[in-house]
């Protein structure tokens, strides 16, 4: 860097407390996720940064400030926030570091196009890692996101086998017992994984056992017709066993009618 550039941020550092707080209260006043950061780690931040790239222009080395920057924008990915965030507050520092140059420059008759170019390239290269910074974390939050949803519907797809287990009696015989409280989810997982099954099998004859469900009402009678509907659909029929003492008057009492099923105790 030119030996202008190594005055102006020397310039720039000892007037940044001039003005650093209309930054940082811009920055809040667009962006709701700086807001919710609040208004000193923000200042906090900003004003760190602003030292390092002033530090920059006085030693002529960009390592500190990149590393920061950096950081700053994984730190930001991380957090949540979006790329406007992100741009914004790139908007008001490239901003503020331009009005003080130009400050700098009436007031130093040997600035040259090739000092603004310089000063230029730098704000370029700055911007550049702190969005590199964010788009890398967020890629990488994006692809944890993927993966956790992958195992998640693998645990789903894990937890619906265990709970529908449908057994191969015999060629063209499959049971399936049903053990526990059947809501409307669960009896549409059922009946997906049933009527899979009868297709893979090759069944003509499902028996479902109830022996396990501890409440048949008639929200149950209904998901156990229209099983049997369906399976007669894809060519099988449906045997309806384990209907214990203790269900069945209850069945009687609610008026369940299981006419179109066969049923066995």
């Amino acid at each position: 860097m030119t030996s202008i550039l190594s005055d102006f941020g020397t310039y720039l550092r000892d007037h940044l407390n001039e003005e650093i707080d209309t930054v940082v209260n811009g920055v809040i006043q667009h962006s709701e996720s700086y807001r919710t950061l609040g208004s000193d780690k923000t200042y906090q931040s900003v004003h760190t940064s602003m030292l390092l790239i002033a530090d920059a222009f006085i030693t002529g080395s960009t390592e500190t400030v990149i590393s920061r920057l950096r950081n700053v924008g994984a730190d930001r990915a991380e957090q949540g926030f979006s790329i406007e965030d992100i741009l914004l507050v790139i908007t008001y520092i490239r901003s503020f570091i331009w009005d003080k140059f130009e400050v700098f420059h009436q007031h130093n008759s040997g600035v040259s196009i090739p000092d603004a170019r310089g000063l230029e390239d730098v704000l370029h290269l700055l911007s550049r890692t702190l969005m590199l910074g964010y788009g890398q974390s967020f890629q990488q939050t994006l692809q944890a996101v993927s993966q956790q949803a992958a195992e998640i519907e693998a645990q789903r797809f894990t937890i619906r086998e265990l709970g529908t287990p449908i057994l191969p009696l015999y060629p063209g015989v499959i049971a399936l017992p049903l053990v526990g409280a059947i809501d409307s989810y669960r009896a549409t997982q059922v009946l997906e994984r049933l009527l899979e099954e009868i297709s893979a099998k090759q069944a003509d004859i499902v028996i479902i056992d109830i022996t396990g469900v501890p409440v048949v009402d008639t929200g149950v009678a209904n998901y156990l017709l229209q099983t049997a509907r369906a399976a007669q659909l894809v060519g099988a029929q449906v045997v309806l066993v384990g209907i214990g003492a203790e269900i069945a008057p209850t069945m009687v009492q609610l008026g369940v009618n299981l006419n179109q099923l066969k049923v066995y105790a």
